[in-house]
């Protein structure tokens, strides 16, 4: 935020450090050159400028901290410094161009180079697939804010040496083109000092050398330089998928373009308007190397003006695929310009980002815990945490949690289209907001009805206590160490990942120091410490931790299960299962609860205990590695052998199998896990035969077996324990089979419904 200001202070100190020179009596020695003179007198006051701005965020560690000095110190010599100096050299040139004595004019000379500048990073921004910007005098933004990790990257300092380069090339420039009264001099001047104008050009090729690779460097992407990164291409009727060739998304691009046209077909039949065809939907393999080329890793954006998905490669079905396209979809609704909400008012150009994202959510929503929207933002309800829709109705949105925000923009977008329509809502997006020209009443009337829903509507303690700790996290606004906190997690992950558990257990305790007020950090420490071996100290933290009163149960039940671990491991199978049933007792999400239930039932075996745990695999510190994939197969193929945990044993190959993408195998696995042989016992809870179904439904509608699909998911439906987020998500299911019997044939029979 200072860059952008010190750039244009700097302009100001070089116009003076010009005006100032030729106000001066002339000198009676030998001609210095004009940059001699007037340089250090800009680089003066430049430094002055830097060192007061600095000394001001030096003096306000008294009472605010940095979390990270250090970093601080180096974001600020690259940002702030940098730009004011670029800037003061704008200035000497402005000045020295504008002969007339009319500081007004030579000010606006040299804030031309910013200008032009701000709007190169701005079309860039608008035009290229990229979601973060870079520019020489108006500092960095880092992508989206959701990505809370923002460290010091190749890709910035690549790009300051960019302008570095040219600046130094500018200065050589206006000392060859000055002559020592200040005056321009011929063209021709530079043959008269060689080596400076080799300098120069030199300078000039390492600059534009740069500049023009500008995608080598990842200070900027184009299309086609994307297209190079994920050269695979497949063309459906709405669609430019772009993904890696050596991906999973490689190996079934049948899904994926049938998953793509699922959700185009959806999403036209509820908005009634589509947008320009194609839209680019970029596949990438992994978040690290999206965050590498656009600058946003786990965040998976889609900026409506642009008409592109940015996406991380996702098992079948992906997870936020349709909420994203809905932001396609909303692009033809909004401003002509960017696709927004946006109206002029008094406080002049405002943009509704409540809308941006109430928009996707209702049209594509995305249940959690077996909780539809509704029953979400009847959680914040509950838990009084709701924010008042006048305080998201703009840029402020931003400033909210993200998950307090988008279930509650969510919810009352939906509520709106499920009671009056899709067409006022869309009439709402189009007229940026205004409430009563698109609905007839107001924001507050409107707030009010749809308040007393989320009142009325029953919600279970056990929800609200699932849901606590995910709400718990506050914005990143209000958490002054959120990115130094955020680049700790993601070093100690990175130190985890190469065996060095030192690093990261230091890593975790930093964390702690920082945020001593979030539990989940000891969580994780205790956990961090159980990974590189430290049982006892691990045992130590964690009980610490669970005797805090304010605990929510997520946290209790990660302490209570990770102690449970630790006890299998010491072969305390007694002490394990009751860990395992407190856990079990907190309010926790069914995939949790599964999990659970498998190692509960290992406590009650000596021969199942250690299959269950390393299988599960607690302690390892890299859970996707293709070891531990294989291991998990092994592991799952010796329990299906135990005789009394074969449906067990089926249940877990099913799972891995589908890890694998492997869709016929998987259902073959499910279906044997349903249905064990004479004298085998099944699943022995309702959450793995839940489970195993979900697994079926999935594996089967890989598989192309359409009918058996419907058949589990008829089951699924009829299971009077779902949520109304499961049913959401079954009914989604059913339109998916539909759609895909059509878009994706089946090529053969449904198998046997059980094992021969």
């Amino acid at each position: 935020m200072l860059s952008g200001p010190l750039a244009l202070l700097g302009v100001a100190t070089g116009v003076d450090a010009v005006r100032a020179e030729r106000a001066s009596p002339p000198d009676d020695g030998p001609p210095a050159s004009y940059l001699a003179r007037v340089g250090p007198v800009m680089l003066r006051d430049v430094l002055g400028l830097v060192g007061l701005a600095l000394l001001v965020l030096l003096v306000a560690q008294l009472w605010n901290r940095a979390c990270d000095p250090l970093v601080g110190l180096a974001f600020f010599g690259l940002g702030p410094a940098i730009s004011a100096v670029l800037g003061g050299l704008c200035g000497l040139w402005g000045a020295t161009l504008v002969r007339r004595d009319a500081r007004r004019r030579q000010l606006l000379a040299g804030c031309v180079p910013l200008l032009v500048s701000l709007a190169v990073a701005l079309a860039r921004l608008y035009a290229d697939p990229v979601v973060f910007a870079h520019d020489p005098f108006w500092g960095s933004f880092a992508g989206p804010l959701y990505d809370e990790a923002v460290a010091i990257t190749p890709r910035l300092l690549w790009f300051r040496a960019y302008n570095v380069a040219l600046a130094l090339a500018a200065a050589l420039a206006f000392e060859l083109w000055t002559r020592p009264d200040g005056t321009l001099a011929a063209w021709t001047q530079p043959r008269r000092r060689p080596w400076s104008t080799l300098a120069m050009l030199l300078l000039l090729a390492l600059g534009a050398s740069l500049g023009l690779r500008a995608e080598r460097y990842h200070f900027n992407a184009t299309v086609e330089s994307l297209s190079r990164e994920l050269p695979g291409e497949l063309r459906t009727e709405h669609f430019v998928i772009h993904y890696d060739p050596a991906s999973p998304a490689a190996r079934e691009l049948d899904l994926v373009e049938a998953e793509h046209e699922f959700a185009w077909q959806r999403l036209a039949k509820r908005v009634g308007r589509e947008p320009a065809v194609p839209v680019h939907s970029f596949v990438f393999p992994t978040p690290e190397r999206k965050r590498e080329l656009i600058g946003a890793g786990d965040t998976e954006v889609a900026p409506p003006w642009r008409g592109h998905l940015y996406l991380n490669d996702q098992p079948f079905p992906h997870r936020v695929l349709h909420h994203e396209l809905a932001h396609a979809f909303s692009a033809p609704l909004g401003d002509p310009l960017l696709g927004l909400p946006a109206r002029l008012g008094l406080g002049g150009l405002q943009l509704n980002l409540a809308l941006v994202e109430g928009f996707a959510e209702a049209l594509a929503p995305r249940p959690r815990e077996g909780l539809d929207l509704h029953d979400q933002a009847a959680v914040l309800e509950r838990l009084e945490l709701r924010p008042s829709l006048s305080s998201l109705m703009g840029l402020s949105f931003w400033g909210k949690s993200s998950r307090h925000a988008y279930a509650a923009a969510g919810s009352f977008c939906l509520w709106l289209v499920e009671t009056r329509g899709v067409g006022p809502l869309v009439a709402l997006y189009g007229n940026g907001g205004d409430f009563s020209a698109a609905y007839g009443l107001s924001l507050a009337e409107l707030e009010s009805q749809w308040v007393e829903l989320l009142r009325a509507r029953p919600i279970r303690e056990r929800d609200i206590e699932a849901l606590r700790q995910r709400y718990a996290k506050r914005a990143i606004f209000e958490r002054p160490c959120a990115h130094r906190v955020a680049n700790l997690l993601v070093d100690a992950h990175r130190a985890d990942q190469r065996g060095d558990h030192e690093t990261s257990l230091a890593h975790h305790r930093s964390v702690c120091e920082l945020e001593p007020q979030r539990a989940q950090h000891r969580v994780a420490l205790g956990r961090a410490l159980a990974q590189a071996g430290y049982f006892e100290e691990a045992r130590a933290t964690l009980e610490q931790v669970g005797m805090e009163p304010e605990l929510t149960h997520t946290l209790a039940s990660m302490v209570d299960e990770t102690l449970g671990d630790l006890a299998v491991q010491r072969g305390e199978l007694d002490r394990a299962a009751a860990h395992y049933q407190a856990a079990l007792g907190r309010s926790v999400s069914e995939s949790v609860a599964r999990r659970l239930q498998i190692e509960l039932l290992g406590t009650r075996d000596a021969q199942l205990a250690p299959l269950v745990l390393d299988y599960i695999a607690p302690f390892e510190t890299n859970d996707a590695s293709p070891r531990l994939a294989t291991l998990r197969m092994y592991l799952a193929t010796r329990i299906r052998e135990l005789g009394p945990h074969a449906a067990l044993g089926w249940y877990l190959v099913g799972r891995q199998l589908l890890v694998a993408r492997e869709g016929q195998r998987a259902v073959e696995a499910f279906e044997h896990a349903l249905a064990p042989a004479e004298g085998q016992a099944g699943l022995t809870t309702t959450e793995l035969e839940r489970g195993a179904r979900e697994g079926l439904l999935v594996a089967s509608v890989r598989a192309r077996h359409y009918a058996r699909a419907r058949e589990v998911l008829a089951e699924l439906l009829h299971d009077p324990e779902i949520g109304n987020g499961d049913r959401y998500t079954y009914e989604l299911w059913a339109e998916r089979i539909e759609f895909f019997e059509t878009f994706r044939p089946a090529t053969q029979a449904r198998p046997s419904a059980g094992p021969s």
